[in-house]
C-alpha cells in the first residue's frame, strides 16, 4: 500500500466532504449541511431586508454575518478546485481546467456567488444595488445537494445550445417586427411609436403573445404586419418550450438507465491515488 502524506489524507477527507456522490454515501457530510446551511442563511438575510448589510450601527452584526459568507463561499470554490486533483484525469494545470470546463456552469453559479462582492469588499468600494441580486444566484449552490434542482442544472447545461439558437431567432424576429411596426403606424400613431425602441415594445407583447392590448396597430399595413407577428409568435414561444421538454425527457431517461454512478464516477478513497 502506498504511503499517504499529512496533506493527501486531508486532501481526500476534504474530497468525501465535499462531494455529494461518492459511493456508499448515502447522506450530506458534515460540511454540506453547512454550506447548505449558508445557502438558506445568506437568501434569507437578501429576502429580510436587502440593504442592511451595508448600513452602521447596531446592523453590524449582519454585515459581518455577510462578509463570514462571502469569506467561506470563496473557500468552498478554492477546495473543489485543489480536491479535484483527487481524480487522475484532474491532475495538474490542465487537469483543473478540465474539471472547469466539466463544471463550467456550478463553477459560473459558485464564482458569482462570492467574487463581485468580496472584490468590492476586499478594496472598499461602495456597494453597489445589483450586487445584491447576485445572491439570488446562490439558490443554484443547492443544486449539488438535492436532486430534484439537480436535475434543473442538468437540464439548461445540456439544452444550452439549442435555446442560445432559440433566443438569438426570437431576438432578431423581435427587432424585425419592430422597425416594420414603425415604419407601418409611425405616422399614424407618433405618439406610441415615435421611435424603434417603442415599438419593440409593443413587438415584445405581441410575440410573447401577451397582448396587453395598451397599443395596436391602426392602419391597414400596420395590421398586417400585426398579423404576421402574432402568428411568428406562437413559433417563437413554442420552440423554447419544446426544447426544454426534449431535453427534460433525455435527462429522465439517462438518469433511469444510468443512474449516478457512471464510468467516471467519485470513487472510495482506497481506489484513489495521492493527488
Amino acid at each position: 500500500m502506498q504511503k499517504t502524506t499529512a496533506p493527501g489524507r486531508f486532501q481526500h477527507w476534504l474530497y468525501e466532504q465535499l462531494e455529494t456522490h461518492i459511493p456508499g454515501q448515502r447522506s450530506l457530510s458534515l460540511v454540506n449541511w453547512l454550506l447548505v446551511v449558508l445557502i438558506m442563511l445568506s437568501i434569507a438575510l437578501f429576502t429580510l431586508d436587502p440593504e442592511r448589510d451595508v448600513t452602521i450601527g447596531t446592523l453590524t452584526v449582519n454585515r459581518w454575518i455577510h462578509t463570514t459568507i462571502l469569506t467561506l463561499f470563496a473557500l468552498e470554490f478554492a477546495g473543489r478546485l485543489w480536491v479535484a486533483s483527487v481524480r487522475p484525469r484532474y491532475r495538474g494545470l490542465g487537469g483543473r481546467l478540465r474539471w472547469l470546463r466539466d463544471n463550467w456552469f456550478m463553477a459560473i453559479v459558485d464564482v458569482l456567488a462570492f467574487l463581485p462582492e468580496l472584490i468590492f469588499l476586499v478594496f472598499g468600494l461602495p456597494s453597489q444595488s445589483w450586487l445584491g441580486t447576485l445572491r439570488v444566484v446562490r439558490l443554484f449552490k443547492m443544486a449539488r445537494y438535492f436532486s430534484a434542482l439537480s436535475l434543473v442544472v442538468d437540464l439548461i447545461r445540456t439544452a444550452g445550445q439549442p435555446l442560445l439558437a432559440a433566443l438569438s431567432a426570437a431576438s432578431i424576429a423581435w427587432y424585425l417586427a419592430a422597425v416594420a411596426m414603425f415604419f407601418a403606424e409611425h405616422e399614424a400613431q407618433p405618439k406610441e411609436f415615435g421611435t424603434i425602441g417603442d415599438a419593440m415594445w409593443w413587438s415584445l407583447i405581441t410575440l410573447t403573445t401577451v397582448g396587453y392590448g395598451d397599443v395596436v396597430p391602426e392602419t391597414t399595413l400596420g395590421r398586417i404586419v400585426a398579423g404576421i407577428v402574432a402568428v411568428i409568435g406562437i413559433g417563437t414561444v413554442a420552440l423554447p418550450r419544446s426544447i426544454l421538454a426534449g431535453a427534460f425527457m433525455h435527462q429522465l431517461r439517462a438518469r433511469t438507465s444510468k443512474g449516478p454512478d457512471g464510468p467516471d464516477a467519485p470513487r472510495p478513497r482506497h481506489e484513489m491515488e495521492d493527488g
